[in-house]
């Protein structure tokens, strides 16, 4: 019953909410994804980042160790995912960004929001900056044969995260005008995210079933016995826990198809992975919000 209530309650409003961004591609209607992309990383979630964490009451050692969960949890991920990617003679720059980078923004951040609450949603932040920041960096360096040093210092979330940071050290507050402001700002991040995720997987397709299952099963079930690996490893439990384990098991990020796509790296297996992933989740999901609830 308490699986149920979290597949209702958790789980479910972050699909429906995909799903109606599915059905606004499938219905044929108009949605930039360039430009809601833009806007997401550019300007509501930088918001979403400074807002919430100004206001979440957690502390630098707090921040920090999801950071370093982060760190961990992406490098033993690369670690197994590289084993796996060699052990079954496929292409590096292909498999390898979707085993190490997960979908902790469009999926991952909705969903500790929902289960955690406001204090989760903080702590899923702190987790998600470093795998958004090292994903624009090495994971496009993976895919492209090469990294430009100057992408991270160009990351608006990375400005945000030092703001908030600032903010938090000093304990000067906003001005209430800015503060309302970020919060209506950051407020449209989570549906966005979902609408456009529910809205690029209606144009993508799978290839190769038996492929993409196996590499499916090794991002969630993997990840999850990562996640729970390093948060044992860090003596974390609690919010800190849950937000770590389930960001580490969510299905590969929407990125890497793009970034596959951006320089020839076999898009369609990699858009298959991300939608057989993206749709398992939603059996394995409940049951890995369970072990942390």
């Amino acid at each position: 019953m308490q699986i149920f209530n979290i597949l209702l309650d958790v789980v479910g409003p972050v699909f429906l909410i995909a799903f109606v961004g599915y059905l606004w591609a499938r219905s044929g209607k108009p949605l930039d994804s360039g430009f809601v992309a833009l806007l997401v990383n550019t300007v509501s979630t930088p918001a979403l980042v400074i807002d919430t964490l100004t206001r979440s009451g957690l502390t630098f050692g707090t921040l920090g160790t999801m950071g370093l969960a982060s760190v961990l949890t992406m490098g033993v991920t690369a670690l197994c995912g590289y084993a796996l990617v060699r052990a079954l003679g496929e292409r590096i720059p292909v498999y390898l960004p979707s085993m190490i980078w997960a979908n902790g923004g469009n999926m991952g951040l909705p969903m500790c929001l929902f289960a955690f609450g406001q204090t989760g949603l903080a702590l899923a932040i702190g987790y998600f900056a470093l795998s958004s920041m090292t994903n624009y960096t090495f994971g496009q360096a993976i895919a492209a044969g090469g990294m430009k040093a100057g992408d991270v210092v160009r990351m608006p979330i990375i400005w945000a995260i030092i703001v908030a940071l600032i903010l938090l050290w000093t304990g000067w507050a906003l001005p209430p005008i800015v503060q309302r402001s970020l919060g209506l700002l950051g407020g449209i991040t989570v549906p966005l995210m979902l609408m456009s995720l529910g809205y690029s997987l209606a144009s993508l397709r799978i290839t190769s079933w038996k492929r993409s299952t196996i590499f499916a099963l090794a991002r969630l079930l993997g990840g999850f016995a990562i996640g729970w690996g390093v948060s044992l490893l860090l003596g974390l439990d609690g919010l800190a826990r849950g937000v770590i384990v389930i960001q580490s098991s969510m299905p590969p990020a929407v990125l890497n198809y793009l970034w596959a796509a951006r320089y020839g790296n076999e898009p369609e297996e990699v858009a298959g992975l991300v939608v057989l992933s993206t749709f398992l989740s939603l059996a394995f999901l409940p049951v890995f919000l369970w072990t942390v609830m």
